[in-house]
């Protein structure tokens, strides 16, 4: 009897993955019963508990290989179990049948096989070395400790049977998924049945080179993350050859600029303790012979009370007679490690070109040892700098899986988890690379400690170069054209079509514009660098502006005649006022006034993800006429934090209150069918524009909505009155319909003729034409007297010039003039076309 002992947790009974479903994994739903390729009772425990320990023991010790098995062979540096054989034995030959009768309508099999009949199984497999099993249950249930669930199997099935997917003419396309499904019930269903993870197949040996493993540490020694020094100083001392000419970006840097402080590494050997130098007081001749490198790691809960930060009061100490390495936390200590490895004699003696390319790195620079942090003076000077800081850095680490800088950089793992292997498959008579799918790979991206951090995103984007220390592998990025990144599963380059879930690194082009709109791929660049951030963590609100600061100068010097102002740039005004809460992400509740003092006009406002304006091909029918800005302290930071910034704009304002309709007598049900609607339609709202009701709120005749208010945050059920400053036009050659007015939702902010953005709107046809006419007294063929509107005006309608001129005066803010009769500039026509149209203004 083999006794498997397993620790049990109190989440044991959760899935461990919530959103690995896909929209293509749906199609993929066999609501058949699988084919079993081994006997049921093979994977038979029986279960007794004590304590935390789980104690398990096989049924029956010796499992069978079935038949299937023979149709599958794997070449690797570990091996694969019965199941494992047989299931994808199974697959194989299946594939071959699916491929053959790929015409026969006729044709019916399974296209589904039974993997472990239960979690225990799966992870005795994974015990034993195999490396399907040691992956899956490495990345999927180590943590989850799932064990327990007795009724919960795990089966294979391709993603595809279609024969391009399978003779090498689409590479990447074939994967294998392992799904659990519920063995409660008999049928798969999307409430039993849940993909978990995925392997991509490569055909051989047409991407052997990327997956060549000659001249890797054993596996033995790569049971950490530790062991990827030999591949760091490969990669890094490619970057530097350029032989390819793809890495031209990485090598731009200001030699002449350094921190402020560093950490001094160049002793640590001879002594205990790491001293912090002022750069400034460094020979020219030794900061020149040697580089430094920036961590980036998250302060968590525990940082903020525990780091040993700089301060005033042991800044001396700390330059006098250094820092004892002791009081250093695991991811600092780590990191002075890996920055050892770029200059330490020993490590480079089997690199000796290596050693020429890379040079040597002596410094270190570490946010809380090298910025004074109880000094606001000192931080906020620092906090202009941060884009020299990491754009100049030889190379940035950053400890992406820690919580705090206790977790460290270097992680213990199963080598076979970042392995590829190989499988021949014999009815295909075909060899396969299989590796991990590129979601799973990179799915650290968006759910490693870092990924939420803001500060984080800033240091990744401005670095040339990044070393990733993630839970199971280690990962390089810098600015080379794609491929960007190498990692220990793909050390010699990537054949993924999607490098890092599609977040790669910004790589702006080496060309100065006058303004970021005149060069549509910065602007679109600027736009997802928003959405990215906007989607990331701060410790303190006030950082929201610094904390983007540096990526605002980095893309400052690409477009050195516009203006940055919290946020946005002076030329996409008024396009970037119309960014937009995702309904998702929509509080249900007002937030509190930001603390950083960045103005509701501005995204930056939002707690929350927002999405940039995707308002494109309108006529904008306000002019910006000035930004008044008035910057806090002294520096006038143009970039950094605000004490107040107005934009003052002229335009057409109409005064509008919403009202959410009544849909039963149940006040509960009517609440929930109301917020069930509210972010898709506003078939439940009614609509009066300057106290008078509009009735033509619905759809129109073309099926189109025809307002739409878009809060930024859940104004709730009650009567919602706001100001209407209208902005933008946009026009389509036909129908009516596609006539759309948009503009900004405002409150009054206190002062007579100052107002807060609280949304956008806009408006359909001739809902759009409502909110500039009304109908006279006595008209009775109403429809008719709108289409004659409608033709008079639309032939006047043009582009409205714009005149934006910007100002950083202290001067008080210019108030929005609400003009009932409308600038001349939205319908620009003869004052006589609305009265034969039976209309007054």
């Amino acid at each position: 009897m083999a006794l498997i002992r397993a620790v049990l947790r109190p989440d044991s009974q959760q899935w461990p993955f919530e959103d690995a479903q896909s929209e293509n994994d749906i199609s993929l739903l066999y609501t058949g019963p699988p084919h079993e390729a081994r006997p049921v009772d093979e994977d038979a425990f029986e279960y007794s508990t004590g304590g935390e320990l789980l104690d398990v023991e096989w049924k029956h010790a010796s499992q069978s290989l079935s038949a299937d098995a023979r149709h599958i062979e794997y070449q690797g540096a570990s091996h694969l179990c019965n199941a494992c054989l047989s299931a994808l034995g199974y697959l194989t030959q299946n594939l071959r049948d699916c491929i053959t009768h790929e015409d026969d309508k006729d044709f019916q099999t399974k296209r589904s096989v039974v993997h472990h009949q239960n979690l225990m199984a799966l992870f005795a497999a994974a015990n034993g070395g195999c490396q399907l099993c040691k992956t899956i249950w490495g990345r999927r249930f180590k943590k989850n400790g799932m064990a327990t669930a007795t009724d919960i199997r795990t089966e294979f099935c391709w993603n595809t049977t279609e024969e391009a997917s399978w003779d090498g003419t689409r590479p990447g396309d074939s994967r294998l998924l392992c799904n659990i499904v519920s063995t409660v019930t008999r049928d798969h269903n999307k409430y039993t049945w849940e993909t978990i993870f995925r392997f991509q197949l490569w055909p051989s040996p047409i991407f052997d080179p990327y997956f060549n493993i000659e001249g890797r540490v054993s596996p033995a020694e790569r049971g950490n993350t530790r062991s990827s020094r030999p591949m760091a100083l490969h990669w890094l001392s490619e970057c530097r050859a350029n032989a390819d000419g793809k890495h031209s970006g990485c090598l731009l840097s200001d030699a002449s600029s350094y921190p402020t402080r560093l950490l001094d590494l160049s002793t640590l050997g001879e002594t205990d303790r790491v001293p912090l130098v002022v750069s400034e007081l460094l020979g020219r001749s030794l900061l020149d012979r040697s580089e430094y490198i920036t961590l980036s790691h998250c302060w968590g809960t525990w940082g903020a009370k525990e780091l040993p930060v700089l301060t005033r009061s042991n800044i001396d100490v700390r330059v006098d007679h250094g820092m004892d390495i002791s009081l250093f936390p695991p991811t600092f200590r780590d990191a002075i490690e890996v920055a050892k490895w770029f200059n330490s004699e020993e490590n480079m003696i089997p690199f000796l070109l290596y050693w020429m390319l890379i040079g040597v790195v002596r410094w270190l620079w570490i946010d809380s040892l090298c910025i004074i942090q109880d000094s606001p003076d000192d931080w906020r000077r620092e906090a202009q700098t941060m884009c020299d800081v990491y754009q100049n850095a030889f190379l940035n680490i950053s400890a992406d899986h820690a919580v705090d800088a206790r977790g460290g950089c270097f992680r213990d793992r199963y080598f076979a988890t970042v392995d590829a292997f190989k499988l021949h498959m014999k009815p295909l008579q075909s060899t396969w690379w299989v590796s991990v799918d590129e979601r799973n790979l990179f799915e650290w991206v968006k759910t490693a400690p870092s990924s939420e951090r803001a500060w984080i995103y800033q240091e990744r984007h401005l670095a040339r170069r990044v070393l990733h220390f993630t839970e199971h592998e280690v990962f390089w990025e810098c600015r080379a054209a794609s491929p960007s990144f190498r990692s220990e599963t793909y050390s010699r380059g990537s054949p993924l079509q999607r490098d890092f879930l599609g977040q790669t690194k910004l790589r702006l082009q080496d060309t100065s514009t006058g303004s970021i709109s005149d060069n549509p791929y910065l602007m679109l660049a600027w736009d997802a660098a928003c959405r990215d951030y906007s989607q990331r963590k701060l410790t303190y609100q006030t950082d929201k502006l610094p904390a983007l600061s540096g990526l605002a100068r980095h893309f400052r010097s690409r477009c050195r005649e516009d203006t940055y102002v919290a946020g946005m740039w002076l030329s996409q005004l008024p396009r970037a006022l119309f960014w937009n809460v995702p309904p998702r992400g929509r509080p249900d509740v007002r937030p509190p006034l930001t603390e950083s003092k960045t103005p509701s006009w501005s995204w930056m406002s939002c707690p929350g993800p927002v999405e940039p304006s995707k308002v494109e091909d309108s006529y904008y029918v306000v002019d910006v006429v000035t930004i008044v800005a008035d910057y806090q302290h002294k520096t006038a930071d143009q970039y950094g934090e605000l004490t107040r910034a107005y934009l003052h704009i002229y335009g057409f304002v109409r005064r509008i209150t919403s009202v959410m309709k009544q849909m039963t007598n149940d006040p509960s049900e009517d609440a929930y069918r109301a917020l069930s609607q509210l972010e898709s339609s506003r078939n439940y709202r009614h609509l009066y524009v300057d106290g008078r009701l509009d009735r033509d709120i619905g759809y129109g005749a073309y099926g189109f909505q025809q307002f739409g208010e878009a809060p930024d945050w859940f104004h709730g059920f009650a009567p919602v009155e706001y100001h209407c400053l209208f902005l933008a036009v946009s026009q389509h050659e036909s129908p009516q319909d596609d006539f759309i007015l948009r503009g900004l939702l405002l409150e009054s902010a206190g002062e007579e003729g100052t107002f807060r953005r609280v949304g956008h709107i806009f408006f359909r046809g001739r809902c759009a034409l409502e909110m500039r006419y009304q109908l006279r007294p006595g008209i009775t063929d109403e429809d008719r007297a709108w289409e004659q509107l409608w033709e008079l005006v639309a032939p006047y309608w043009g582009e409205v010039e714009q005149d934006v001129e910007m100002d950083r005066g202290p001067t008080g803010p210019v108030p929005v003039n609400i003009q009932t009769e409308g600038p001349s500039a939205l319908y620009e026509f003869d004052g006589d076309v609305a009265d034969d149209a039976g209309f007054s203004n």
